[in-house]
Parts: C-alpha cells; sequence; structure tokens
C-alpha cells in the first residue's frame, strides 16, 4: 500500500523532471503516489510536458499532472489526508539511491522526528547554496540512519522545512501550510521558515544521502538560486532535445561522489 503522497513542482523543465520520474520509478517504484504541479512559459514548453505525458502512459507510469492554475489552492488540494505521510521534489531533483518505506515509517513513528530527509547523510558535508561547510549535532546513529538535532545544526541540517525531499506527516504539513500566503514553490519554501521554533527537535536520513538537486540552470524569476557554476544546460535546447527524442540518460550520469543536498552533475544523453 502506497502511504506516500508526492507532490513534484516543474517548470519549463519536462526533460529534467523525466529524468526525475525515471529514478523515482528505478529506486523507489511503489512508495510514492506521484503528483506534479506544472506550468510553462512558452507553447514549446508546453509541448515537452505533453510529449513527456504521452511516455508516462507508454511506460505505465501512474504520474498525475495538474497544470498550475492558483498555486496555493491547487498545492493544497493536492495534499491528501489519505496519505499519511507527504514529501515535495524539485523537477531538478534525483533519487540516485534504493530507499524503503519501513526506515522512513521507523523514523516518523519517533515523535521527537520532525521529517525525514532522502537529501541528506554522513557524507553531504558542503552545503552548495550558501558555499559553506555543513554543521551537524549528531543525537543518533544506526547502521543505517542518523538523526540530528536540527535547531542545534546548520545550513542545510538546520532546515527542516524543505520542499526538496524531505517527507513529512501529511496532517502536519497540511496545517502549517494552510494559514501561510505564497503563490510559488520558492514563496512557499519561503513562507514556512517562519516556523523557526517547533517542538519535534529531530530529523533523520539515510546514513548516505539518495536525492540530489542538480542546479544547473534556474526558471524562476523571484530567487535568483546559485546554478551552473561547472555545468550549464539551458532549458530551451534541452526541451527541445526531448521533443526530438534525445533524453538525459540516468545509467550514464555519475553519482559517486555526492558531498552536497544539491551538487551539479553532467547530463549525458
Amino acid at each position: 500500500m502506497i502511504n506516500i503522497n508526492a507532490i513534484v513542482f516543474s517548470k519549463d523543465r519536462a526533460s529534467q523532471l523525466h529524468l526525475l520520474l525515471s529514478s523515482l520509478y528505478k529506486n523507489a517504484p511503489y512508495l510514492f503516489n506521484l503528483n506534479v504541479l506544472y506550468t510553462y512559459s512558452s507553447p514549446e514548453f508546453e509541448k515537452g510536458y505533453e510529449v513527456l505525458k504521452e511516455m508516462c502512459k507508454t511506460n505505465l507510469w501512474n504520474v498525475n499532472f495538474v497544470k498550475e492554475s492558483n498555486f496555493k489552492e491547487d498545492l493544497m488540494s493536492l495534499i491528501k489526508s489519505d496519505y499519511k505521510y507527504t514529501t515535495f521534489f524539485t523537477d531538478d531533483d534525483v533519487l540516485f539511491g534504493e530507499i524503503d518505506y519501513v526506515t522512513i515509517e521507523n523514523s516518523l513513528s519517533n515523535e521527537d522526528v520532525f521529517c525525514f530527509s532522502l537529501r541528506l547523510g554522513r557524507n553531504t558535508t558542503f552545503c552548495y547554496t550558501m558555499n559553506v561547510p555543513n554543521q551537524i549535532v549528531v543525537s543518533e546513529e544506526t547502521e543505517n540512519t542518523v538523526a540530528w538535532d536540527w535547531q542545534k545544526s546548520w545550513y542545510d541540517f538546520g532546515y527542516p522545512l524543505s520542499v526538496d525531499g524531505h517527507i513529512f506527516r501529511t496532517k502536519e504539513i497540511s496545517k502549517l501550510s494552510k494559514s501561510l500566503n505564497f503563490k510559488s514553490p520558492n514563496t512557499y519554501e519561503g513562507s514556512l521558515q517562519i516556523y523557526e521554533t517547533f517542538p519535534r527537535h529531530l530529523m533523520e536520513s539515510y546514513k548516505h544521502s539518495k536525492l540530489v538537486g542538480n542546479p544547473v540552470n534556474i526558471v524562476n524569476d523571484s530567487h535568483p538560486n546559485l546554478n551552473g557554476q561547472k555545468y550549464k544546460f539551458d532549458t530551451k535546447d534541452l526541451n527541445e532535445k526531448f521533443i526530438n527524442g534525445v533524453f538525459i540518460c540516468l545509467e550514464d550520469m555519475d553519482f559517486s561522489n555526492i558531498v552536497g543536498a544539491h551538487q551539479e552533475i553532467q547530463y549525458k544523453f
């Protein structure tokens, strides 16, 4: 039974979204109820999403595509109470390692744990967005997982309310989101940060991260996030390739030295 509802935010990046979906079906094929909340800035980008929808049908991928109309209303309608847990992804994420429900369930059954992170681990020693080393205050460590006090940790380890691979209790994230004002993924995540103190003081993850954001381009207008410092891939070029049947190859990407929640990785086709 699927107990994790997943909402993917996407704009103008059908090619990168296809890569994320491919990675989810490879490494967590029966774990997520997948929803894509998407928008586009031109008819060509719209065409990319139409191509992807047909590919999902061909591959028998059960993905619910929702064209953005009113972002907050659309999002709240997708945070479904009949799923115990909810997570969010961005379309430049890649799930590069296998994950299992039992580990996540065991973690979130601990009332002190606020969220389970797929993008963090002992290996994520560098914070890409701030260009500084991460700092973690470990609370407990097992053979498979690590837990830490996020209120005493810094940078990625002190940032529980990310909409990028953190798994929450659905009732909790729904309640936190309802009272906020936001109109995009970036403003949603930003508005969540008003909850800078919270009774649940722990975060937990696998010992080695399983998800990475690949910031090789940018599509939002409100937040000039760091991107394309080592590798730069133009969204129009990626979209044109995708429409013409040229896809990013998951198997050819190098995940052997992931050191951050965000890390630039070269695409190969």
